[in-house]
């Protein structure tokens, strides 16, 4: 039954990358005081899954490379999660064309060792393009998809041939996600028929029937949550991350949104989390900016009591001091400006030229959830930091 849920959200997830832009948060010269940076090849999403065999399980989705699919040099998108058995992903091939458009070529799946199934790969006659900019608000669209299903087991390949329609029912929505309201909200409803193939178990419990799907889906964050009435599956969002270029010769930008509660106690963006070294120059300037929001709606629009969780601007043995400032405007999310909502900044402009030891060092923000709040927080922070190499 594992299969039916990587199935549905495959399916689901892979027809909205439209979502997933082009440009990213890394590299060179801009300002750390800007917009949140779309979804792009540097970044990871985290999700929460919920199974079909039952409770949930945490997913990520990054960009992993490139490969030969059907002899075309496609990108490779991995989503992947830990079953009992261990690891299980789905690979989706496609390619970005614009930041509200791309093409999806076919999906495989790779089961843990040990796992009483099979792999097997979905390769569509012909890749299925979106646009998301271009489906207009109200208007039914239909899409009819075929291709072949190949097993890594050497049965025999399976054609099937499956119709979805969908429409778009909101073009700015503000929507409750797990990790906070989020305004500028796209909401996609629709439904798929598979209309042809049998022969396999997942192909027979789903031939004949009308299978719901809704997506809610934001220009820069990506796919928000992806839901199947009627069927205890889907995927919500809980935070993403965007590691920009560590290569980067001068200096590399990062990013990263998520919630802070009882549940998920601390949020942390390092350079050294991304690089994997300690690549940050201590003699020249790093800028951090971090913004904080109530997640809950009616308290992110009434209360202007600033969220007491615990804030560290950080390099390896140092931190630098900080004050915050509140603000009835985002600047990472100015989609959400005119809600009522209110946020608090902290920033920091500063080297590190008194640390102890070689150059070569981190730059960190940490916010920590204190153990007597309750109220979740929404976290966004960007760090610009300039590269050593020695």
């Amino acid at each position: 039954m594992e299969r039916i849920t990587l199935l549905l959200v495959a399916t689901l997830v892979a027809w909205p990358l439209a979502g997933c832009g082009g440009g990213g948060g890394g590299g060179g010269s801009g300002s750390v005081k800007a917009p949140y940076e779309p979804f792009s090849k540097t970044t990871t999403v985290e999700y929460d899954l919920q199974r079909l065999a039952g409770g949930s399980a945490p997913m990520t989705i990054a960009w992993a490379g490139q490969v030969e699919f059907q002899g075309v040099t496609r990108d490779v998108y991995l989503g992947k999660y830990p079953t009992p058995e261990g690891e299980k992903s789905v690979e989706i091939y496609g390619e970005l064309i614009s930041a509200d458009s791309a093409t999806v070529a076919g999906y495989s799946v790779h089961y843990p060792p040990g796992a009483p199934n099979t792999d097997y790969t979905v390769t569509l006659d012909e890749p299925v393009t979106v646009d998301a900019s271009a489906v207009p608000k109200g208007v039914q669209q239909e899409q009819v998809v075929s291709g072949q299903i190949t097993f890594a087991d050497q049965r025999p390949p399976i054609r099937g041939k499956a119709r979805f329609t969908y429409t778009k029912t909101e073009d700015s929505a503000t929507f409750d996600s797990e990790f906070g309201t989020v305004a500028g909200v796209q909401v996609f409803e629709g439904s798929g028929t598979l209309l042809e193939g049998e022969g396999w178990d997942l192909l027979d419990l789903f031939k004949g029937q009308n299978v719901p799907g809704k997506v809610f889906f934001h220009p820069a964050l990506g796919i928000l949550q992806v839901e199947v009435p009627g069927w205890p599956v889907g995927v919500a969002m809980t935070g993403q991350h965007d590691c920009g270029e560590p290569a980067a010769s001068d200096y590399n930008t990062i990013q990263k949104v998520g919630v802070v509660s009882t549940e998920q106690p601390t949020f942390v963006l390092s350079s050294y989390d991304c690089s994997g070294t300690f690549d940050a120059d201590k003699t020249r300037h790093a800028q951090m900016l971090v913004e904080l929001r109530w997640a809950d709606r009616d308290k992110a629009a009434t209360s202007k009591e600033q969220p007491l969780v615990e804030v560290a601007f950080q390099t390896v043995w140092g931190w630098f001091p900080h004050e915050f400032l509140s603000s009835p405007v985002s600047i990472f999310h100015p989609e959400e400006n005119g809600q009522g909502f209110t946020y608090w900044y902290a920033y920091v402009d500063q080297a590190a030229k008194n640390e102890q030891g070689d150059n070569g060092i981190l730059y960190k923000v940490e916010v920590t959830f204190p153990d007597y709040m309750t109220s979740p927080v929404r976290v966004s922070a960007r760090i610009r930091y300039p590269v050593y190499r020695p």
